[in-house]
């Protein structure tokens, strides 16, 4: 028995029906593309220590992409540069003073001290915030002993909770026990990897940056933290273009747990170094 399968019918048929499955595969590619921005690892830079200086401050704010900058409370430039900061779409953090088992003379106005009760913490952190415009989260100005002090960080991380902001622990101590305070009262954080400018030489920050670059491609992003000093600012315009081509540079709060809508893990990794305050 022969079977008619029309072939001068069937062949244009077949060529269509392959160029509607290319086609819907092709739409389908297209819908579940990821964007290039996307698959980026994710660097997040934090300027501490500004607030006395408007000059300095206005050309860090003026380098691409985006950054947090931490502001010392009470200070005479804290309202413009947070205004500066909001304009380019920087993220804006109180960075609070806390006693250091050294120098307290460079805590400035508005330190969390252990000699205070809790009275004191709350009047005093609240106070604080009101120096400075638009804040979203806060991390530790020097704060080595504070930061340690289980009850006094208690004290601090109820405060912030009850603020909705979030905690970025500058790890200025190794013992510090802050960001387990805050993740056991309910208070989004998130810790420091790499102190970019522990030491300001172009050697030093070299290796701080390359360190930091090997963190973010090991699991995809990294807390980056530096100082308003001359050597950083000339050192950060110089590699900021080349850094954005590789990383998505991006506001702390992306990267905060609970805070942002950020999916990554959090991986813990020892810093490689600490400061000694």
């Amino acid at each position: 028995m022969s079977i008619n399968f029309q072939s001068k019918n069937i062949i244009p048929s077949v060529f269509c029906l392959l160029l509607s499955l290319a086609g819907s595969a092709s739409s389908r590619e297209e819908q579940i593309s990821i964007p290039k921005q996307d698959k980026q690892n994710r660097i997040s830079i934090v300027i501490d220590d500004l607030g006395d200086n408007s000059i300095i401050a206005k050309k860090l704010l003026a380098l691409p992409g985006t950054m947090t900058v931490a502001i010392l409370p009470h200070t005479p430039h804290a309202k413009l540069i947070s205004k500066l900061a909001t304009e380019h779409g920087h993220d804006i953090i109180m960075h609070l003073p806390m006693e250091a088992f050294t120098r307290p003379d460079l805590l400035g106005p508005g330190a969390l001290m252990s000699s205070m009760d809790e009275q004191a913490f709350d009047t005093v952190f609240k106070n604080n915030l009101k120096s400075i415009p638009n804040v979203i989260g806060f991390n530790n100005h020097m704060g080595s002993l504070l930061t340690e002090d289980p009850e006094k960080m208690s004290w601090l991380m109820s405060i912030a909770k009850s603020r909705s902001i979030f905690f970025l622990d500058s790890k200025t101590s190794q013992s510090s026990i802050a960001e387990n305070i805050a993740n056991q009262i309910g208070v989004p954080t998130i810790g420091r990897d790499i102190f970019l400018d522990h030491k300001s030489n172009l050697n030093s920050l070299e290796k701080q940056l390359e360190r930091a670059k090997f963190i973010a491609r090991k699991v995809g992003q990294v807390v980056l933290i530096c100082h308003p000093y001359p050597e950083t600012v000339d050192f950060l315009f110089a590699n900021l273009g080349e850094l954005q081509s590789e990383f998505k540079l991006v506001g702390i709060s992306q990267l905060v747990p609970q805070y942002s809508n950020a999916t990554a893990g959090k991986v813990e990794i020892s810093p490689f170094l600490s400061s000694s305050d």
